[in-house]
């Protein structure tokens, strides 16, 4: 039974994987993402930054990245319900959009404060 559950479990991280893949695939601005977070990962390693520095900048990586991933999938979901123009959808993807500028503004202040 346990081992069933675990296998189970193990499983399910193949779709997220899948979610991860084609975020790298096709969407631009989550590999641009992914290059900030190399790039403070990298002057953080160079700089040695504090262990709570470090737990700043990964709390900061994880909501962009997921506000990224996030934002793509309500995007898919509004070309599915309506494939044509509609001011509505527009105005969904536009604060679905806002949000990652928000995080991501955010993230980089505070990343301006840690290596400043």
């Amino acid at each position: 039974m346990k081992n069933v559950f675990l296998a189970e479990r193990l499983h399910s991280f193949k779709y997220a994987l899948n979610g991860l893949r084609h975020l790298w695939k096709k969407e631009i601005n989550f590999r641009i993402h992914i290059f900030a977070t190399i790039t403070t990962t990298a002057l953080g390693w160079l700089i040695e930054i504090t262990r709570t520095k470090w737990l700043l900048i990964m709390i900061c990586v994880g909501i962009v990245l997921g506000a990224e991933a996030f934002n793509s999938a309500i995007e898919r979901i509004c070309d599915l319900i309506s494939p044509k123009k509609n001011t509505q959808i527009k105005i969904i993807k536009d604060i679905s959009a806002a949000a990652v500028l928000i995080v991501s503004v955010m993230a980089a202040i505070i990343g301006v404060i840690i290596f400043c």
